[in-house]
């Protein structure tokens, strides 16, 4: 079967300086494509999304900029979703400078993290408007938050329904604390939307690092096909991130273990068919 990995990341510490990994020793590193192709072949990828790691604290622009160089000479690497300053004024002649840069249309979304802002930033009006002004660039909206900032992602998920949303990392539910609500209430609020669809990605850095298994993430897992169903629900690696608990194949193994029953035509789009679709990947093969 096809696996299309909707997300992960790439970096070169010896390059950019990412500020947020200076508290975080072990990811403090280069994590370079070939080292995620070594992985991900083994594992059965085919093809991948990487999402930009600007927000850990590096320039965005010189990100992007390196990023579309290892796309360009690492094929498995169909799309970059880049950084993006969604609340800026100066947005669009930003994204007109990627543009300039991204001669092999890799560029298939935009990300700005809302984990560190305030709660209500996603709501505030100039960011309401950068996204809305992504319309003319045809580009998706990731979107990464904690759960306080899920009200007002709410809010600009209404507001902006011409845009096309893809919920990271399930909404980081607290599974280390096996929590439920509010997140569950959100999750199912946000998939009402038919512009928004959901990553199961991230899941095993919510849960116990070393000792998480795969019954932990079951009824997080259970909610996401009940809210999203498996035409709105992506795969996703999160590496290298997912080294921080048990590592690429142990994350892959859970999820293969959650799907076995599910009939194969669903599997084909969680797997492969919904990341192809939601980041236009037969289109820009077309260019």
């Amino acid at each position: 079967m096809e696996i299309i990995d909707s997300h992960h990341h790439l970096w070169d510490t010896r390059q950019l300086q990412y500020t947020l990994f200076d508290t975080i020793p072990a990811l403090n590193r280069p994590f370079l494509s070939s080292q995620y192709e070594e992985e991900a072949a083994v594992l059965g990828v085919t093809a991948s999304i990487c999402v930009e790691a600007a927000s850990a604290g590096a320039d965005g622009l010189a990100e992007t900029a390196w990023l579309l160089e290892q796309a360009r000479r690492h094929p498995m690497m169909t799309g970059v979703v880049i950084w993006a300053p969604l609340e800026q004024p100066d947005l669009a002649a930003y994204l007109n400078k990627v543009a300039s840069l991204d001669q092999g249309h890799h560029v298939v979304g935009v990300r700005r993290s809302f984990e560190f802002e305030a709660p209500d930033f996603a709501s505030q009006p100039n960011v309401i408007a950068g996204v809305k002004s992504l319309a003319q660039f045809g580009y998706t909206v990731d979107l990464v938050l904690f759960h306080p900032a899920m009200p007002a992602v709410i809010e600009l998920v209404e507001r902006c329904p011409e845009i096309n949303f893809v919920l990271d990392h399930l909404g980081k539910p607290p599974i280390l604390s096996r929590g439920w609500q509010p997140w569950a209430d959100q999750l199912e609020r946000i998939a009402s939307f038919d512009n928004v669809v959901c990553k199961l990605s991230g899941l095993s850095t919510e849960a116990n690092h070393n000792g998480w298994q795969a019954a932990d993430l079951q009824v997080y897992l259970e909610h996401a096909v009940a809210c999203f169903g498996w035409e709105r629900l992506l795969f996703g690696s999160d590496w290298p991130v997912c080294n921080l608990a048990g590592g690429f194949a142990r994350w892959m193994d859970a999820l293969r273990s959650f799907v076995a029953d599910v009939p194969q035509s669903n599997q084909q789009l969680f797997w492969a068919e919904n990341a192809r679709r939601v980041y236009r990947l037969l289109a820009k093969s077309s260019h």
